[in-house]
């Protein structure tokens, strides 16, 4: 069995050490992060080394990316890509996810979730607690559906967009790349740039980074 080492120790990478567990995949499970030497466990499960020390490991390990800021998990994404490292795609047992989906690396769906027939996702993605992708959906790199979240039938999803707790969207419609939507929002049509989107039906109030 494979050896895993989660690049993030905060609450999203406990999820992540649970899921892996749950998975039956690894034989063992430690973390990578900054906090260490100062910090040498994450619950159950210890850090072993800083965040930037996982060159020294890529041959021993495999890795997950437990960083929950789109940008900078698709900047380790490509790093770890870069050297050849092994980024298996974590998958808890308890998720639903159609033999007819095609995945990418890297990414992680977490228990409760549902991703259904004719469903592509890229690389670095998190389908989150009880989060659904309904039928041919496409999405992109570093993309996060949040706990509770609802994707209807055949969106198409730009790298790097986030969908809030609770959010939702329509069906057949294009989701612009890095757009936000928050919280409870609803998106009713496609999205034409990148932006926070708020309300129901959701609309565009700002920029984001």
């Amino acid at each position: 069995m494979s050896k895993l080492l989660i690049i993030g120790a905060g609450g999203h990478g406990k999820v992540i050490a649970d899921c892996a567990e749950a998975s039956c995949q690894f034989s063992e499970i430690a973390f990578l992060d900054d906090s260490h030497p100062e910090r040498d466990t994450n619950l159950a499960w210890p850090i072993i080394d800083k965040s930037s020390a996982w060159k020294i490991y890529k041959e021993e390990y495999d890795f997950a990316l437990a960083l929950g800021h789109n940008k900078s998990r698709l900047a380790m994404y490509k790093a770890l890509q870069d050297s050849n490292a092994r980024m298996p795609n974590i998958v808890h047992p308890r998720a639903v996810v159609s033999k007819h989906v095609s995945l990418g690396a890297a990414n992680v769906i977490f228990a409760g979730a549902v991703v259904n027939p004719g469903v592509s996702i890229g690389n670095a993605c998190i389908i989150n607690t009880g989060a659904t992708v309904d039928h041919d959906c496409t999405l992109g790199d570093a993309i996060h559906i949040s706990p509770g979240a609802n994707l209807a039938g055949t969106v198409s999803v730009g790298d790097l967009t986030w969908f809030g707790v609770g959010s939702c969207s329509v069906q057949s419609i294009d989701i612009a790349f890095n757009t936000q939507v928050g919280a409870g929002a609803a998106v009713t049509n496609s999205t034409q740039a990148s932006g926070l989107y708020v309300g129901v039906p959701a609309k565009r109030i700002k920029d984001i980074d």
